[in-house]
């Protein structure tokens, strides 16, 4: 693949560093000093070092991960949201397409960019602002996934120095998580709600009344449309809403008010869907002028198809493109599937930006799509959507989640991964001294007036290139898309380094398992339902080997660094990063990867009487097993419940509410002869399904089925004895549950 041209070289980076024998202090997320109520992490034994690699590097990567706990503040660690970068997650253009609106995810800022994407106003959003949306009279409105305000700002006028200036605001009330916005014609805002599984549509938002502290009154309505919606869409007579961890599309009919209107059609698949856009593909043949036209979706995601673990790796997980066409009736919405694409097979992993494009009523269309996961921008283009596309493959550095047009037709991306903006030139239209169609990378280190908000050092190489195995193909790079084998990343099942929804099949017997967060491992070892894995070394060795499993290479390889040219962006230098010092880039940048702070908790000064009344039932009912430890695996490290609550109404809210040790509680088949590992509940409220075997679908039913027996406890509901508990009992611990 060629280079890219404005990727700005830096000095070479030292194997020592990248072997992790560089001070643990310079680690991301890491304490650089002692405080006085910090916990040190407890050694422990060595695990046997595996066959698939050099006994004395695995022992050394045993070393770094001690060194790392013994540096690591496990009171105060930093919010999951600040320890990845300044992270620009969206870009829009303002009409003329000459200037920019962006967001700064991990900065929490919205800025104002001209046409060479610099900078040139910025102003503090709602925390890890994920949603924008432009409204005709120029006004800006963003949400966060991480705050339950929407924002209005607006940009001064022509000829004054550009700013961007607060315009009121939105409060939505406690457990309210803001995703995605859209705005209709009609001047309605719609917002996805991931906190509580909601679409709200805010009428009255454009340029409605604000009181004097700012807050926009308007008129407000809401739909329950199932857990983890992430995107909204609004095209046409049409509103989209994606729900990852339901795995389906929600497409709501809107009447003459812009409001959803009867019941939805449903897409369903099997495995969640990252992103997807739709258009208007005109009115079909046959059907009557005053009903709506039909509507085109392309959605994003892994394949149509049970995960399968019984080939030794992880099968049928590649990444597919669907087109589905919508069509309006007077019984509701009619749903056609008329082509699948596998990516994966093209080298697009993980999409994360598809932009449709209709370009006939006859069925023809195009689409731009870009893997978070991947190298490459792929154009798709369908004679008819029922036809297998033809795919073209262009460069361009993996990362990207955002996509605008400028004037002179360049493609605009935002790119978390790299910290940067890119621009990809036209052929006809290339930038000075640039090649001709290809990419450009504005790195956001050199805008920021601090580094990362709240003034943290910039990130070392060593965990930047941790991310990029995480995120992306590097990990197992040969990878074949060939019947159940994939091409895939960490985060196929994991989004976003959380969950995907999925209960899948172990290839263990009947065994099935849901998928478990892989933020703040640190401080929760072992590793999964089965805890086989002691450490952060040796889970992060297996992981390479089973990443790799079926592609007929050794997993234990040396990256070779012309062949990802994007790499320097990141620092990365020389001519290969061996084997030892991949394992230990990921290593360092999964101690760094702490949990995102749970947001009603850190708005909260006290408890709720409620949530008190939560708090002490717990401490008698479940703390036993779930204990309040700031380390897993360390009994020293466990809070007396006097001190809970200003640990859980934190910023860091550290507490693990986990152990090492097996329990058998009802919940079979049972993962492990011995039952299976007792669980973290640190942010359960987002980790949906619920138990090992994904059998409880919300936290009620999960506190519904608790049992308590005279000896011990049980999770398996009424067939396995017991006393239940009262319907007030069961609303207290559920009120304090939502604050772990």
């Amino acid at each position: 693949m060629n280079d890219y041209p404005g990727i700005r070289r830096v000095a070479p980076v030292a194997i020592a560093w990248l072997l992790g024998i560089a001070p643990a202090a310079s680690s991301p997320g890491l304490a650089e000093a002692r405080s006085p109520r910090r916990v040190a992490g407890v050694a422990r034994p060595r695990a046997a070092a595996p066959a698939s690699g050099p006994a004395a590097a695995l022992s050394e990567l045993h070393a770094q991960e001690e060194r790392l706990r013994a540096a690591a503040d496990f009171r105060h660690p930093p919010p999951g949201d600040k320890t990845t970068g300044p992270d620009p997650f969206v870009v829009r253009a303002l009409p003329g397409g000459d200037r920019f609106v962006g967001l700064l995810r991990g900065s929490a800022e919205v800025v104002l960019l001209d046409g060479d994407l610099r900078i040139v106003a910025r102003a503090p959003a709602p925390r890890s602002p994920t949603g924008l949306a432009l409204g005709p009279a120029g006004e800006i409105w963003v949400s966060g996934d991480l705050d339950r305000e929407i924002a209005r700002f607006r940009v001064t006028a022509p000829g004054s120095p550009p700013r961007l200036v607060a315009a009121g605001r939105v409060d939505l009330g406690a457990g309210r998580r803001i995703r995605d916005l859209a705005l209709g014609p009609e001047g309605l805002l719609y917002a996805v709600d991931a906190g509580a599984g909601r679409l709200i549509t805010i009428g009255g938002a454009r340029g409605g009344p604000a009181s004097g502290s700012g807050e926009i009154a308007a008129r407000r309505e809401e739909i329950a449309v199932g857990h983890g919606p992430i995107r909204v869409v609004r095209a046409g007579a049409w509103l989209v809403v994606g729900c990852l961890l339901e795995h389906a599309l929600q497409i709501f009919q809107v009447g003459a008010d812009g409001r959803p209107s009867g019941a939805p059609a449903r897409v369903q698949h099997d495995g969640p869907i990252w992103t997807f856009d739709a258009a208007i593909a005109g009115v079909a043949r046959g059907a009557r002028a005053d009903q709506p036209d039909d509507l085109i979706l392309a959605a994003g995601g892994v394949e149509d198809h049970p995960l399968d673990r019984t080939i030794g790796s992880f099968g049928y997980i590649d990444s597919f493109l669907t087109v589905y066409r919508v069509t309006p009736s007077a019984i509701g919405p009619r749903v056609q599937r008329l082509s699948t694409t596998n990516l994966s097979e093209h080298g697009v992993v993980t999409p994360k930006v598809v932009a449709l494009e209709i370009t006939s009523d006859g069925g023809a269309g195009r689409a731009w799509v870009t893997g978070y996961g991947s190298e490459g921008l792929a154009a798709l283009t369908w004679p008819r959507f029922t036809d297998s596309p033809t795919v073209q493959l262009t460069p361009l550095p993996p990362g990207t989640t955002s996509l605008a047009r400028r004037s002179d037709g360049a493609l605009v991306f935002a790119d978390p991964l790299l910290d940067a903006w890119i621009a990809y030139l036209p052929l006809a239209a290339p930038a000075a001294g640039a090649a001709a169609g290809a990419p450009v990378l504005i790195p956001i280190a050199e805008q920021q007036e601090t580094a990362i908000a709240g003034g943290a050092p910039p990130r070392p190489t060593q965990a930047r290139l941790g991310e990029a195995l995480f995120f992306t193909t590097l990990m197992a790079p040969w990878n074949r898309a060939d019947g159940a084998t994939s091409r895939f990343t960490c985060e196929t099942c994991h989004f976003e380094g959380g969950i995907d929804g999925r209960t899948h099949h172990t290839g263990r017997g009947d065994v099935r398992a849901t998928t478990k967060p892989l933020r703040g491992l640190l401080a929760n070892r072992p590793y999964f339902s089965r805890a086989l894995d002691p450490d952060l070394a040796t889970m992060v060795n297996n992981e390479f080997r089973v990443a790799g499993a079926n592609s007929g290479h050794d997993p234990w390889f040396d990256l070779q660094v012309a062949d990802h040219p994007w790499l320097a962006a990141l620092g990365v230098a020389g001519e290969r990063v061996p084997a030892p010092a991949l394992r230990a880039a990921l290593i360092t940048f999964l101690a760094g990867f702490t949990p995102l702070p749970n947001p009603d908790a850190a708005r909260a000064a006290t408890f709720t009487p409620r949530q008190r009344a939560g708090a002490a039932l717990f401490r008698d009912r479940c703390e036993g097993c779930h204990q309040a430890r700031l380390i897993s695996d360390d009994p020293s490290t466990r809070i007396p419940f006097g001190e809970w609550e200003p640990l859980i109404l934190s910023d860091a809210n550290p507490l693990v509410w986990g152990m090492p040790e097996y329990r058998k509680t009802g919940v079979v088949p049972y993962v492990h002869e011995q039952g299976a590992r007792v669980p973290s509940l640190r942010r359960i409220s987002t980790k949906y399904p619920y138990f090992t075997n994904g059998s409880a679908r919300s936290l009620e039913e999960l506190i519904a089925r608790a049992r308590f027996p005279e000896r011990g406890f049980a999770h398996g509901g009424a067939e396995t004895g017991g006393e239940a508990l009262n319907t007030q009992d069961a609303g207290e611990i559920a009120a304090f549950l939502d604050l772990l």
